[in-house]
């Protein structure tokens, strides 16, 4: 009996930008996502098109629903600092040393070794999928990297690490920073301000419903040169933590880490360790699932 496949929705498949782009072959949107940079249609074209099978690949192996979803946007963010790097050739895909007969096939071997990270404490994972399909958690991130450097350490310290005002203020004063709650509130409303406008046009329309600009507009005053924006998407394989200054990064551990009492997280299943030998049958019920 086939295990029924509690897959998540991928409504973006639906979107009018997205529909004629599932004709195309995964060689093509792989091409457009390398050449088109300022442009992430085609990314969320290969997540529409592969995030079931991803999904199905990290829910086989008996994570918690949280550590799962926060696998799916990993597992996603990785790939999308890789996919610049395929190339294709008549024997299939390749990135460096590593070849698959084809880019499902090279998925799945990425999903796969995403498997066996280790993962933060089910309290530590901040990640929700519906607030945040991994298509446009990827280019949130790697937009972060784009704002002035204050802006972007106050908004993800106040965003992700909820820290108060107060604690903000205190923290910059040992970096020789004074800031006032009212300063540390603009920065708050600057920085979302420059994400959005800093973000892909097709991405601000998919996923905030805004209108798509005749002419692309360039990031506004305040964040880095146009022209590197364009090569934001992406440029380098760096994790969003890199955006941070060390002492900052270092304090954040510290509030994250887990006292030694804590459980670890969850082990894998006992057929962890047989690798993916069964790939084939595990395609055939996602397949099943799928066509139900």
């Amino acid at each position: 009996m086939v295990k029924a496949l509690a897959l998540p929705v991928i409504s973006e498949r639906h979107h009018s930008l997205i529909q004629p782009l599932m004709d195309w072959s995964d060689r093509d949107l792989v091409q457009a996502f390398q050449s088109k940079r300022d442009r992430g249609c085609y990314f969320i074209a290969l997540f529409a098109r592969y995030g079931p099978l991803v999904y199905s690949v990290l829910q086989h192996h008996g994570r918690s629903p949280v550590q799962v979803e926060y696998l799916y946007a990993k597992t996603w963010q990785e790939m999308f600092f890789s996919l610049h790097e395929i190339e294709f050739d008549v024997e299939g895909v390749k990135i460096g040393e590593e070849t698959a007969p084809s880019l499902r096939t090279w998925i799945v071997n990425r999903t796969a070794n995403t498997v066996h990270e280790k993962l933060p404490g089910i309290e530590h994972i901040t990640y929700v999928l519906n607030d945040a399909p991994p298509p446009f958690w990827c280019y949130l991130e790697a937009t972060l990297a784009y704002l002035p450097a204050l802006t972007r350490l106050i908004l993800v310290a106040t965003q992700t690490f909820h820290w108060t005002p107060e604690r903000i203020q205190a923290y910059l004063e040992i970096q020789g920073e004074t800031l006032t709650r009212e300063e540390i509130h603009h920065h708050v409303q600057q920085g979302f301000e420059l994400l959005t406008d800093c973000l892909p046009a097709d991405i601000r329309s998919i996923y905030l419903g805004l209108p798509m600009p005749v002419t692309e507009i360039p990031c506004p005053e305040g964040a880095m040169d146009t022209a590197e924006t364009l090569e934001l998407y992406p440029a380098s394989t760096e994790t969003p933590g890199s955006v941070f200054t060390d002492s900052l990064e270092v304090a954040m551990e510290e509030d994250s880490a887990q006292p030694d009492s804590e459980p670890a997280a969850a082990d894998h299943n006992d057929n962890d360790d047989d690798g993916y030998d069964d790939i084939s049958s595990l395609l055939e019920e996602w397949e099943m699932a799928l066509s139900a």
